[in-house]
């Protein structure tokens, strides 16, 4: 029998440690289990607390935190399956490197294998795909005990950020009564005694790139006469990284093929070639323009036609640039320089001073070509008067505030952006961890509540219904759904050549999310003309979703257009510049 009020203290000494090590905020769940927990984590004066209903939820609405802040937001819930309702958001923090705590209240051992209710084995509950598991086990009245769980708190919160971002689990059994009980004057004594000293702060190692590594790299930029710099999905953080990445494109002379998640899509950079998803996918493009060295800052780019060109030249070297983990799908990259970007770039620009990249045809013709390509993507939205996805995406982007985020769907939205719009906001959100549609509205919030900025997110209608439940917390987001009535990038997949019926995978459903919206007391605005989206997205942002109703199987036609459109403008500059 533990002592009256040792539990109480325990979870105040828990939660206060996770505080000092840098937790502000706590996303928890209803639950009777976590109650010592949760009573902590509200009356401590440096936590903010939100309270989310659904498990799935809250977990991605900490991922969305982490997306803005880069730092753990701690999730709480009770014992039994309410923490495995927290494993995909678990996978997609490992997936995307994003931080995360996880704090599951458990039953005490004797309850275990004995069908006592709401009682499974919590013990390592996320597998692999979490970073650390600690199983805090029952609270110990002892001072040793009350200074680890202390450095245990900082230990979790080092190692969800360092080295390698991620999901860590803690794992906290409780005995009843969970309710709070004054403990004695010499257990609070105690208690206190052990939280004197501050929590440990350890320092991360600098993300230098390694200077052989970075010598070679070098080397090759010298030797390239076709480099080109890509760039994939990146954290917001990557936005820092712009100004190294014009120095290193203006020291190497490389075209820089940038996709809206990367947060290197803008004019400001020299050589940018935002086209360069409609290029490739262009046979003849592909065939003529082979590069011999690539540059691949952050993860390797969503484009499936820049990988088809890629695997096509076989002799081009492939240099990936990243801050973590190893994003080279096609196993063929020579070196893997894992530090920071924007460290790396300026490190490599400095290491080719003095180098004068020659202004051959190479960069002019991509600069030519992409010029070609928006001109074709204007002439195709501006021929058909009719709200298509590609209206839609450009009204929408277009309408975002300077200093708002835009948060991008996965499946069709996120390669919209790329295909219609030449540049993106500032500020990018994506969920291309594990690339799921899990989550993208509760997401969203998350980000929503840590940034002091609007938020607009675009994604799908079946994205949207397979996340309702976020719309409890959207407030504070304008939503803007491309309602196609069904998962349509099926249509646009090598299966809808083959005859079958997609309809087991596009799967219509009808839905009018004007429901949805008046349910969890959001505005709503159905648009089906583009005049009506624009008086809708005129709208005040807060709280408001806007259901754009386009064509069902309008995407992949108006991408053949795009494409065949593409074609005949590259080949005709190709006959003028002859």
């Amino acid at each position: 029998m533990s002592e009256p009020g040792l539990l109480t203290l325990w979870a105040e000494t828990l939660l206060d440690a996770l505080a000092e090590a840098g937790v502000t905020d706590v996303i928890a769940s209803p639950g009777s289990r976590s109650t010592p927990f949760l009573l902590a984590a509200v009356g401590h004066p440096r936590l903010r607390c939100h309270h989310v209903i659904d498990e799935r939820a809250a977990a991605f609405f900490a991922l969305g935190h982490a997306r803005v802040t880069a730092r753990p937001a701690l999730l709480l819930c009770t014992s039994g399956t309410a923490g495995a309702h927290y494993l995909p958001a678990v996978i997609e923090a490992a997936h995307a490197h994003l931080p995360l705590l996880v704090l599951t209240a458990d039953r005490p051992p004797e309850l275990h294998g004995c069908g006592a209710s709401q009682t499974i084995d919590q013990t390592r509950l996320y597998g692999e795909h979490a970073r650390r598991f600690v199983d805090l086990g029952l609270p110990d009245g002892s001072l040793g005990a009350f200074r680890a769980l202390r450095r245990t708190a900082a230990q979790a919160v080092f190692a969800a950020l360092h080295p390698l971002p991620g999901a860590v689990h803690l794992n906290a059994r409780a005995k009843k009564p969970l309710e709070p009980i004054a403990p004695s004057a010499e257990l609070a004594a105690l208690a206190h005694a052990a939280c004197q000293a501050p929590v440990p702060r350890p320092a991360p190692p600098p993300p230098r790139p390694d200077a052989a590594a970075l010598a070679d790299v070098a080397a090759a930029c010298r030797r390239a006469r076709r480099g080109l710099i890509v760039c994939g999905p990146a954290a917001l953080a990557q936005t820092h990284a712009r100004e190294a990445v014009a120095t290193l494109a203006r020291a190497t002379g490389f075209p820089i093929l940038a996709e809206t998640t990367s947060q290197l899509r803008t004019d400001s950079l020299p050589g940018a070639c935002p086209a360069f998803d409609h290029l490739f996918a262009d046979e003849g493009f592909a065939a003529t323009h082979a590069p011999d060295l690539v540059l691949q800052l952050g993860a390797a780019p969503i484009s499936s036609a820049w990988e088809r060109a890629l695997a096509r030249h076989v002799d081009a070297e492939l240099v990936i640039i990243a801050p973590h983990g190893w994003p080279d799908p096609g196993s063929r990259s020579r070196h893997v320089l894992v530090a920071g970007v924007a460290e790396t770039a300026h490190a490599l620009a400095a290491a080719l001073a003095g180098h004068q990249p020659e202004p051959g045809a190479w960069a002019a013709s991509f600069a030519r070509a992409d010029r070609a390509a928006w001109r074709a993507v204007d002439r195709v939205l501006a021929e058909n008067p009719l709200l298509t996805e590609g209206a839609v995406t450009r009204a929408t982007l277009a309408s975002v505030p300077e200093g708002g985020l835009f948060a991008i769907g996965n499946s069709l939205p996120v390669r919209h952006v790329d295909r219609f719009a030449r540049t993106a906001p500032a500020h990018v959100l994506s969920q291309r961890g594990a690339a799921g549609i899990d989550g993208l509205v509760a997401g969203a919030a998350g980000a929503a509540s840590a940034a002091n900025a609007p938020v607009t997110l675009l994604l799908g209608d079946i994205s949207l219904l397979h996340d309702l439940g976020g719309l409890a917390l959207a407030q504070r987001l304008r939503i803007v759904v491309l309602h196609n009535d069904g998962g349509r990038i099926f249509e646009e997949l090598p299966l809808a050549q083959t005859g079958h019926d997609l309809t087991p995978f596009t799967t219509p459903h009808g839905a009018d999310l004007g429901h949805a919206a008046r349910l969890f007391g959001l505005r709503h605005a159905r648009a089906s003309t583009r005049a009506e989206l624009t008086a809708a997205l005129a709208e005040p942002q807060h709280g408001l979703l806007i259901e754009a109703i386009v064509p069902p199987h309008g995407a992949a036609e108006e991408l053949a257009r795009v494409r065949a459109a593409v074609a005949t403008e590259l080949a005709a500059d190709l006959r003028a510049a002859s």
